[in-house]
């Protein structure tokens, strides 16, 4: 599989780069602001995430894909060398003790890729490790850029891991650690979906409702609400439908009301003339 890793992170004592810290060094002001919004958006309300996030988000050109969270969160689940666990520990605070977090990816340049395999949490935290580790406490910034290389990968199967929620364009799936990681593997491999995006595990109702990703996993409480505010959507149509006809009708109404004045108007006139009518007859009888 041919990729180049992308890394938006700040370090000891540098704030993040806007830019990115690594990224391909082919990287054209354009995909790195498509890169930028996909990772902003995964990294919406952080502080209240529990675990972390995988990243895919497809342009045509190129398919980023990564996972967004705290580095100690994400150090606690790989399997590493001892040397490499006391090089992450060094690494999971800034200078004034604040838990860091970023998002370690890798991008894929698909008009030169032949082949699709899965990516392991330890094989991104390495990438971070052998990247962010030696300039970890410069105290100033500069971008690394990086070259597309050919790696490794073993093909999966492309079969969908769950069932899914569809609202309106967007796809929705319950989330579940393991699986959010199977469907990852799911959409990062598959060929046939083009200029899509993908995000796991957002659990907060509005983040998921303001979401530009096409692909989420969340809660089955979100999922249900979600839903719900579709159907709603279509009832308050209906409703300005009615609102509508209602008018109409309205409108009508000061016609008919016209009319029956008219009708009151000519009954009494009719009975006058005949009254009239029959005075005349009798005057010219007694004549």
């Amino acid at each position: 599989m041919r990729i180049a890793p992308i890394i938006h992170t700040r370090t000891f004592s540098c704030d993040f780069n806007s830019e990115f810290l690594v990224k391909p060094e082919c990287f054209m002001d354009s995909d790195i602001k498509w890169a930028r919004k996909n990772v902003l958006g995964a990294t919406v309300e952080i502080d209240g995430l529990q675990g972390f996030r995988w990243l895919i988000a497809d342009n045509g050109k190129y398919r980023m894909a990564g996972v967004v969270g705290f580095l100690k969160n994400i150090c606690s689940k790989c399997q590493l060398s001892a040397e490499e666990n006391l090089k992450s520990e060094e690494i999971f605070c800034d200078d004034k003790g604040r838990l860091v977090y970023a998002f370690i990816g890798i991008v894929i340049d698909k008009q030169r890729n032949d082949n699709y395999g899965a990516i392991s949490l330890e094989y991104l935290w390495k990438i971070y490790l052998n990247k962010i580790y030696p300039i970890w406490k410069r105290t100033y910034q500069e971008a690394v850029l990086e070259k597309f290389t050919d790696i490794n990968v073993e093909p999966i199967s492309n079969t969908v891991p769950m069932q899914h929620v569809a609202v309106g364009l967007k796809k929705y799936y319950e989330t579940n650690v393991t699986m959010d990681y199977e469907l990852f593997v799911y959409y990062l491999c598959n060929r046939s979906n083009s200029e899509f995006s993908f995000c796991s595990n957002i659990c907060d109702f509005n983040m998921v409702k303001q979401s530009d990703f096409n692909i989420i996993t969340t809660s089955q409480n979100i999922i249900t609400r979600i839903g719900r505010g579709n159907i709603v959507k279509t009832s308050s149509g209906s409703s300005s439908q009615s609102s509508d006809v209602m008018t109409s009708l309205n409108r009508t109404e000061p016609v008919q009301k016209s009319e029956t004045k008219k009708k009151s108007f000519l009954v009494p006139l009719l009975c006058l003339m005949i009254f009239a009518v029959i005075i005349l007859m009798l005057l010219l009888i007694m004549d």
